[in-house]
């Protein structure tokens, strides 16, 4: 009976923590007149280094990063829009405008 209790409250804690530390980030990428944009979007970390596999947005502009830790970010939308962000735990939705 304890070991049983024991490993469910283990697997409880993994699953918490797993929660806890993952991230999803999406949204929209429009130009200057709100218009959809198709283009590259590439999430670096604070060192400058790529976080992932960069990702193109569809056809509604839509983009999503999945499963990143929660923190600071440099988001690169097309050749040269950087942008500044904070992806909190859970799930965090940044829209841009290009510039």
């Amino acid at each position: 009976m304890k070991k049983t209790f024991i490993t469910i409250l283990v697997m409880v804690g993994i699953l918490t923590a797993s929660t806890l530390y993952a991230a999803n980030l999406f949204g929209i990428v429009s130009d200057k007149a709100g218009k959809a944009v198709e283009t590259r979007v590439t999430l670096k970390d604070d060192k400058g280094a790529v976080v992932g596999a960069p990702v193109t947005t569809d056809k509604k502009g839509k983009y999503a990063f999945q499963d990143i830790k929660p923190g600071s970010y440099v988001v690169v939308v097309g050749a040269k829009d950087e942008y500044k962000i904070f992806v909190g735990p859970g799930e965090t939705r940044r829209d841009f405008g290009l510039r």
